[in-house]
């Protein structure tokens, strides 16, 4: 039994587990870093919205969004960012889906909340949700 400890097969799988237990330790310790740098731009993925509230017209003023954003990538830089809008009336029904623009630069890390006034009329909707579409890179 001893004599197999010094053969070339055993000092082989010692190495090898000993570079497999290193690559884990590194990847669970700097995993997100190292893909984040791998990774391209994807805004889809890296905009997150906080808040999204939807105030319906009243008394003649036009219907309004405050929208709160978070930039979740370290590495990229985001500006007019692309919502797809779903508006709803008081008993759930959608009665509109827009695209909307909002002109906003958000940079890594960062977190903005955004009143929008909306350019439509959006009649008896009392609701809406909002879904992150796309968004123009900056470098």
């Amino acid at each position: 039994m001893l004599s197999f400890l010094r053969t070339r097969e055993w000092v082989i799988g010692r190495r090898l587990a000993l570079v497999a237990i290193i690559l884990f330790l590194g990847y669970r310790s700097y995993g997100d870093a190292i893909i984040s740098w791998i990774a391209r731009a994807d805004p889809v993925r890296d905009i997150e919205i906080t808040r999204a509230e939807f105030r319906p017209e009243v008394n003649g003023t036009r219907p309004a969004w405050i929208i709160g954003f978070r930039n979740n990538s370290n590495r990229y830089t985001y500006d007019d960012i692309l919502l797809d809008a779903t508006y709803m009336g008081e008993d759930g029904s959608v009665l509109e889906m827009d695209r909307l623009t909002v002109k906003q630069r958000l940079i890594p890390g960062d977190e903005q909340i955004v009143g929008s006034v909306d350019f439509k009329s959006r009649g008896a909707a009392s609701r809406g949700t909002l879904k992150v579409v796309g968004a123009q890179q900056i470098n």
